[in-house]
């Protein structure tokens, strides 16, 4: 288990590194963004895109994974199809070929026959980044059964901040948009109980600034998303300082860094892909993301005890029942409150129930 997650981390440095070869090219990076379709569109967005990137990091994840373990390649699951329309409206299916050459020669088809950027991509694509975690760190991971692990990724979350490419504006340590809110998510889990176990979190373009604090006004922080209903945003901020930020993993992020106490979603526009990697870092930490529909049905509750938390907990091994559409089969409908302390819920479940 020890060599696989050390495999994500090298891994998610990898996916980072692909994410800044394309910024760092404009004419690059204008070939690389397309619409997605109707059927893949996130239902809060009225434009919602999809880059190469994505695909390119999904897709290597995959083919690192069946290197190392061929069986767990099988249960890679990403938000992303691996196939990609070029400008003169041929369907290529992307994929990580066994040699860096061969990868090229299927990425310049992408690319309408621009070889130089395709050899830039599958050069990054095949290089070989490094990341060794601290041997203090290694020794804590715990032994869990690969066999009946599956992995969610995220290549690109808050791709629409991706494309923007701005520098964005922060509040204390939490970024209210912007490329540091930008993240890489890969999410492990059971693939028995659908429990997260486990997860890797990279920021590309992340920017620390040593001067800067959390908001402070003798509140905890809550993050939420500024989409969300403005009486919801009234009740919590009775006893919550609450703070806006893009990108569900980025908001969930915040969480686990100690940034801000939870984050609360009551709609259903995040999906597994968004909360796996996350989840899996929280529940490491004692805390972990409940369904709001069903946590909020709790607000007269003093307490919530230990055996309800975990019933309540997000699964990651089924779809949906009979969702709306084919695309929200694996959204969070039911929304998510996202804890490191489970002591926190009881005062977000005080301002539902005002």
């Amino acid at each position: 288990m020890a060599e696989l997650i050390k495999t994500l981390l090298s891994f998610s440095e990898r996916a980072g590194e692909i994410a800044r070869s394309i910024r760092r090219e404009p004419k690059l990076f204008s070939l690389l963004v397309e619409e997605k379709g109707e059927s893949e569109k996130n239902q809060r967005f009225t434009h919602d895109f999809k880059t190469l990137a994505d695909v390119l990091i999904q897709e290597a994840l995959r083919h690192h994974v069946k290197q190392m373990i061929p069986s767990l390649g099988d249960y890679v699951q990403g938000e992303e199809s691996a196939e990609f329309t070029n400008t003169l409206g041929e369907k290529i299916i992307v994929q990580i070929c066994d040699t860096q050459q061969e990868t090229a020669v299927l990425l310049s088809k992408v690319l309408d026959g621009n070889s130089e950027a395709a050899d830039i991509l599958a050069t990054v694509v095949h290089s070989d980044i490094s990341w060794t975690p601290e041997p203090e760190l290694v020794e804590k991971i715990p032994d869990l059964p690969i066999e009946s692990l599956g992995i969610w990724i995220d290549p690109i979350d808050s791709t629409g901040e991706y494309v923007k490419g701005e520098s964005g504006t922060n509040r204390g340590d939490i970024y209210n948009h912007g490329l540091p809110c930008v993240t890489v998510l890969i999410g492990l889990y059971d693939r028995m109980s659908g429990l997260p176990v486990g997860g890797v979190i990279n920021q590309p373009f992340a920017l620390f600034d040593k001067e800067s604090q959390s908001p402070e006004d003798g509140r905890a922080v809550l993050v939420m998303s500024s989409s969300e209903d403005l009486e919801l945003y009234q009740k919590f901020n009775k006893n919550f300082n609450v703070v806006h930020a893009t990108g569900a993993g980025y908001k969930l992020l915040v969480v686990a860094l100690g940034y801000a106490a939870a984050c609360v979603s009551t709609k259903g526009s995040t999906f597994r892909w968004d909360t796996a990697a996350p989840h899996g870092i929280l529940e490491a930490q004692g805390g972990g993301v409940v369904i709001y529909n069903k946590i909020s049905h709790h607000a007269k509750e003093v307490d919530v005890d230990k055996n309800t938390l975990r019933e309540l907990q997000i699964r990651y091994h089924k779809p949906n029942d009979s969702p709306a559409q084919l695309s929200l089969q694996w959204s969070n409908e039911g929304g998510f409150v996202a804890y490191r302390d489970p002591g926190v819920l009881s005062t977000i479940l005080q301002c539902v129930a005002d």
